[in-house]
């Protein structure tokens, strides 16, 4: 464990990034995480690594995985959703690991083509708040026809709360109004996920 964090520390911080602009910032982090993106996986999860960090090093890992996540994200643009399991493939990558809720949205055109992804708010350890106005803005906005929520349960548990089936209604019903199509809400967890179409509840 001591010496795969050694490595990824070497592979991060063996430049000074004070003179970087911005732009030049966001490349080189982004290609570094990309490197050492294979030696997270398998036998420890995020925080065991931060726990080997010095805070100042904490700060820019954490900036450097925000940043691998949205180019993740973005290198996503172009795929077609048909199931649970694309959905579950897309976000688990930007929601897997994380220590709070996240809730996020996936626009999609006619074509089920995803034409957005936006993270709509960040919680807790066991929740998280979605105004529904809100994503109805963003999805008009957007020009989407369908959409997808997303959120993960850090905990593991893949059931969804009282909140989660009340939110799903909520945001099904503001859709309709719109004739945006609800294609589905996925609850993500480390242990696999849980669809709310696949158990016939949307």
């Amino acid at each position: 464990m001591k010496r795969k964090c050694d490595a990824i520390q070497l592979s991060l911080f063996d430049n000074d990034y004070r003179d970087k602009t911005d732009n030049q910032l966001i490349s080189e982090l982004t290609n570094k995480v990309d490197m050492v993106s294979d030696m997270w996986e398998g036998d420890y999860r995020l925080e065991k690594l931060f726990n080997c960090l010095t805070p100042q090093r904490r700060r820019i890992a954490s900036a450097a995985i925000e940043l691998y996540k949205r180019k993740e994200v973005k290198k996503k643009g172009a795929i077609i959703i048909r199931s649970s399991a694309d959905i579950y493939n897309i976000m688990r990558p930007v929601l897997d690991d994380l220590l709070n809720e996240e809730f996020w949205i996936i626009a999609l055109n006619l074509s089920s083509r995803v034409i957005m992804q936006k993270r709509i708010s960040i919680g807790g350890i066991d929740q998280t708040c979605a105004d529904v106005r809100l994503i109805m803005r963003v999805l008009i906005e957007a020009g989407a026809t369908q959409f997808v929520a997303v959120h993960n349960h850090p905990s593991g548990n893949q059931k969804p709360s009282n909140a989660d089936r009340k939110l799903t209604e909520q945001l099904k019903k503001a859709a309709d109004i719109f004739n945006i199509r609800m294609m589905d809400h996925v609850i993500i967890t480390n242990q696999g996920y849980y669809s709310f179409c696949d158990e016939g509840l949307l």
